[in-house]
């Protein structure tokens, strides 16, 4: 009590620089209304041709991730940036911003020794995936919200979209818009198969993706100090598809422009929001991170 005391003196000594001290007390409640399962199936097996070849191969499958919150660690933080299909204290069900639904990892290694004092290893590491994962900020799923505050709870930029069926479903700035973002909601996957509904949380999950990376390891046997030692020189080709086209490995990821594709711009006599389209032509761009991208690696081992 001593503490909170001190805490509400010094807050009203400091009465002129805010002007208004709001009180407030987040309860938050976790739920589990959804179960969350994953299946994995791993092959791995020895093929024998004119060669030898170790392989692996392995399938996830990740069900049902729900979950009621946004992450976060400060509970304001939460009860502001949850998208919300309407009242923010009655948050529904929905997807989780991180996992991939489906995921299929490979791996082939092949050794070859040319001598007793020479070897080579190589390897290939195969990844496809739904749902890239973007590395500067967030998961891999999004949400379609407004910009700006359409349900009055007095935070904006979290409220889920409504999407409109048709030109009548909706009130426009520009009625001329309707047919860009008709198209908008076409060229979309979500967008499209949920007319009529307001959009789920984290709805948008990024697209699939496949990754290649291949390592090649030279074993030299030499002799140091009187002793055989191993000297390994190794080279990785993370994304070596990318190396091979430009075209090839690179990632998508949702377009920040085209997760708030509607901004308010005002209320008619009647009280429906007035919307302007402020979305691009499609919802997801190139990845500009490094994983789409190829990149090398070179590295020096003496092993003793």
């Amino acid at each position: 009590w001593e503490n909170l005391k001190e805490i509400r003196s010094v807050s009203e000594r400091n009465a002129n620089v805010r002007q208004r001290e709001e009180r407030r007390l987040e309860l938050i409640q976790n739920r589990i209304e959804s179960p969350c399962g994953v299946t994995d199936i791993v092959l791995k097996s020895n093929f024998i041709w004119s060669i030898e070849v170790k392989t692996s191969l392995s399938l996830s499958v990740l069900s049902q991730a729900k979950n009621n919150l946004k992450s976060t660690e400060i509970a304001s933080v939460l009860w502001q940036s949850q998208p919300v299909q309407g009242d923010p204290n009655k948050p529904n069900i929905s997807w989780s911003e991180f996992g991939n639904p489906h995921r299929i990892i490979g791996s082939a290694a092949y050794r070859h020794d040319w001598n007793e004092k020479m070897s080579t290893n190589v390897g290939l590491f195969l990844e496809i995936a739904q749902g890239n994962s973007y590395i500067y900020s967030g998961g891999n799923r999004y949400s379609f919200v407004y910009s700006g505050d359409v349900n009055g709870d007095g935070v904006g930029g979290n409220d889920l979209i409504y999407i409109p069926e048709n030109s009548g479903d909706i009130v426009l700035s520009d009625p001329n818009d309707w047919s860009r973002l008709d198209a908008f909601i076409k060229q979309d996957d979500y967008l499209s198969e949920h007319r009529g509904e307001i959009a789920e949380r984290s709805s948008a999950i990024n697209p699939w993706f496949s990754n290649i990376d291949l390592r090649i390891l030279q074993d030299y046997k030499v002799d140091l100090g009187g002793r055989t030692r191993t000297v390994q020189l190794s080279v990785d080709i993370l994304n070596v598809a990318n190396l091979l086209s430009s075209e090839w490995g690179v990632r998508k990821i949702a377009n920040p422009a085209a997760t708030s594709p509607l901004k308010l711009d005002g209320w008619t006599d009647n009280g429906e929001p007035i919307l302007d389209f402020t979305g691009p032509s499609e919802t997801y761009v190139d990845d500009p991170g490094e994983f789409s991208r190829w990149r090398v690696q070179v590295g020096l081992r003496v092993m003793f």
